[in-house]
């Protein structure tokens, strides 16, 4: 059994541990516990069904569905029994588990001078399976550098096609020469759980974990000294502003944004191409994230 698979077992309630005794974990992506119907797989650019007698079914009539009882026990056991110690997490609608792993919740939010301070009546549960693909970066990072220095890299791709998992490669690769801060504000690219990072981020990487982009990033220059910073899905002007300061404290940038190509980041953030020198496209060739292309990036680009 591979140690993916039996970290995510040994984070189940006991029927699940044996009726996902048999499905194969190489190529899984996500597990959808939905209340009251079937438990599904998807992985592979495939969707398939958990056996009712264990192991995977292309036949909705055989698959297992969960009732309201399983699945508060299964939220109860991913929080180990402690949904108070995880109400930060679960504020923000997930779990983050041994291994990098992460459990979405869905349910009835719990509402304090309408902002949201919990969740309740949890019907919802999507298990993403973190798969670290070391040396995925290894042909690109090359391309990064000039005159000994990173520039500024900018990765571009709509959702679930690697721009997480290539970061978490890049800190890796670039940390064995470069003092390195990985601000991760969804604990998605080291993974840190109780405060040590689950993937492999290398030997000079400090992380900050949960911590807002703006507020990681300008805690990074004042504190650790970075020679490069990493950060993950970039949003609002405050996420801008940050990454202005810490490059012009000399500090170089490596960061990923929701988008379809260029011209979308342009139409969207067009002060982004006067701070990044090269974006890398991604997205999917036959149901796998791939690299698309690696652009240089200049002014007159935005």
């Amino acid at each position: 059994m591979n140690t993916c698979k039996k970290m995510i077992l040994e984070q189940l309630t006991t029927p699940y541990r044996r009726l996902f005794a048999s499905v194969s974990f190489s190529a899984l992506e996500e597990i959808r516990f939905r209340t009251e119907r079937p438990i599904m797989l998807y992985g592979g650019g495939k969707v398939r069904y958990l056996s009712a007698l264990g192991g995977e079914t292309e036949d909705i009539s055989q698959a297992k569905t969960i009732g309201r009882a399983d699945i508060g026990a299964l939220a109860s056991t991913l929080c180990q029994h402690s949904v108070y110690a995880h109400l930060d997490d679960i504020k923000d609608g997930f779990v983050t588990l041994r291994g990098g792993h992460r459990a979405g919740l869905a349910g009835r939010a719990v509402l304090r001078d309408g902002q949201a301070a919990g969740l309740t009546n949890i019907a919802g549960i999507n298990l993403r399976i973190a798969h670290a693909y070391r040396g995925c970066a290894e042909a690109v990072a090359p391309r990064l550098l000039h005159n000994g220095r990173v520039q500024n890299t900018l990765l571009i791709g709509p959702p679930a096609c690697g721009k997480t998992t290539l970061l978490r490669d890049l800190a890796r690769i670039f940390s064995a020469d470069f003092k390195l801060c990985i601000v991760d504000e969804r604990s998605e690219i080291a993974g840190s759980y109780e405060g040590v990072p689950q993937f492999d981020v290398g030997l000079q990487t400090d992380v900050l974990d949960r911590f807002p982009k703006s507020v990681g990033m300008m805690l990074s220059i004042r504190s650790l000294s970075p020679e490069i910073v990493i950060t993950d899905e970039l949003g609002g002007e405050a996420d801008i502003m940050a990454l202005h300061h810490v490059s012009s404290c000399g500090a170089r940038l490596i960061a990923s944004i929701h988008g379809d190509n260029i011209e979308s980041i342009r139409q969207t953030h067009p002060a982004l191409c006067n701070l990044f020198d090269i974006a890398i496209l991604l997205g999917r060739e036959q149901n796998r994230p791939a690299i698309l292309a690696v652009k240089e990036l200049h002014a007159d680009d935005c």
